[in-house]
């Protein structure tokens, strides 16, 4: 079989990391092939428009995924752990058990690059289930020997429409987060992991063999509710969420925010912008996300 040099399959390729990575790798005129279970949705018709190659199979069938990657230099992986909105133990165990197939089909087949987005702190020891499973995969796709980039993207700033999604209530802007108010919380938008990924392939020289962690900018609760006030034109006010509320919630994600606000303080991304100059800071990002006029919230806005 002959390998196309410019070949990138992407998995998870609908989701808000491989969109970003499609359209990255598009945009440098990598040939993409897209991997998705049902070429028919909406989301998969898009990414063909867009001018990526869609390639049905499923993570679970290993045949599908050695077809997939034949004669492709280049695999960009990133994996689901939720089940609808909540993290389960199911859903670690299909991460895991995904991961591990897709760094052994890649010695198979004989990739020439994976790039893996894990999650920052994979490392640290956190006892967070999804945490701990990307570790594994790491962990795994180090001892097969495959030449990989480990990208470790922080929190994503999609989850200020979702998960922390602020609110406004009596003229103000309310931003609600399960973390002490001088925690300082590493963002990044999903856009800039595409980035990260699709400089990777163009860099193998400098990042094969390299674990990365990215993010695109680093403030406090309070730092980021006036953000998002000012992008609203209204104050911005941080609310701590009780702890308690979220591990009702979520335990798994109440944990998550317990390790954020025990850890030590993070970096700037300073040397990040060398490798990717556009990397969105908060308010870059709010500003591409929508407008923001009147004190209208992106996504359609939220009122307490």
């Amino acid at each position: 079989m002959t390998t196309d040099f410019r070949a990138v399959l992407v998995i998870g390729a609908t989701g808000q990391q491989g969109r970003a990575a499609v359209r990255a790798l598009l945009v440098r005129g990598w040939n993409v092939r897209a991997f998705v279970r049902d070429p028919g949705t909406a989301a998969a018709r898009r990414l063909e428009a867009a001018g990526a190659w869609l390639v049905t199979g499923d993570l679970d069938d290993p045949g599908s995924l050695a077809a997939a990657m034949s004669g492709a230099h280049g695999v960009f992986l990133a994996l689901p752990t939720l089940n609808g909105p909540l993290v389960t133990p199911e859903g670690v165990a299909a991460e895991r058990r995904r991961g591990f197939s897709v760094a052994e089909q890649a010695v198979r087949t004989g990739i020439g690059h994976l790039v893996y987005s894990s999650v920052f702190g994979a490392d640290s020891g956190t006892d967070i289930s999804y945490y701990d499973s990307k570790a594994a995969i790491e962990t795994r796709i180090r001892a097969l020997g495959v030449p990989a980039t480990v990208l470790r993207p922080v929190s994503f700033m999609e989850n200020f429409a979702t998960l922390t999604r602020p609110a406004i209530a009596q003229g103000e802007v309310i931003m609600p987060l399960a973390l002490h108010p001088l925690t300082p919380l590493p963002m990044i938008a999903a856009h800039d992991v595409g980035e990260f990924a699709a400089v990777a392939f163009e860099r193998p020289d400098r990042l094969v063999g390299v674990t990365l962690e990215i993010a695109g900018d680093v403030r406090t609760g309070p730092e980021i509710a006036a953000a998002f006030g000012r992008a609203a034109g209204l104050p911005g006010r941080f609310a701590r969420l009780p702890a308690e509320n979220l591990r009702a919630f979520d335990p798994e994600l109440a944990r998550m925010f317990a390790w954020i606000d025990s850890r030590p303080a993070v970096p700037k991304p300073d040397a990040l912008f060398d490798l990717h100059p556009d990397l969105m800071t908060l308010e870059s990002w709010i500003g591409t996300t929508t407008a923001w006029r009147g004190g209208h919230l992106p996504f359609g806005g939220w009122v307490a």
